[in-house]
């Protein structure tokens, strides 16, 4: 069952992997349509992520028998290989989400700063916007 539950863990951590790469490709070449789709991909994943791994977290307890023995006599070589990919395949993910979520925050930082010039009233400019009575907030919407 145990390696049911990793290569399951496994397939998934990939998918996400392979979906926060296109994400920091598509923000890198400013093709912001897919984020929506993104998301919503990615939330399925992590949802189902998490149902394998509390389920891999429940048998690996079992087998161990709710801790009093230890887990690394327990498994075969095969098991520990999958569970040392899956520690490989975790780290990598959050490398990749840390640069996905630099991307956004200077891409977020791009569209104030855009906002800020085009409603500035303090600074003398004419901005078009500035003497309207609109709400920045109706104007865009930013999903990050």
């Amino acid at each position: 069952m145990i390696k049911k539950y990793l290569d399951e863990s496994n397939a998934l951590l990939d998918k996400l992997i392979e979906l926060t790469k296109e994400d920091i490709q598509n923000i890198k070449n400013a093709k912001h349509d897919t984020l929506a789709k993104s998301v919503e991909d990615k939330n399925k994943l992590i949802a189902d992520f998490t149902f394998v791994k509390k389920n891999l977290d429940d048998a690996l307890i079992s087998l161990s028998e709710n801790g009093t023995k230890d887990l690394a006599s327990l498994l075969d070589d095969e098991d520990k290989q999958k569970l040392g990919e899956f520690k490989k395949r975790l780290k990598e993910l959050h490398g990749l989400n840390k640069e996905y979520a630099r991307l956004v925050v200077v891409v977020k930082g791009f569209f104030d700063g855009l906002l800020n010039t085009m409603f500035d009233t303090q600074s003398g400019t004419d901005n078009a916007y500035a003497k309207k009575n609109t709400e920045v907030e109706s104007l865009f919407k930013i999903n990050v």
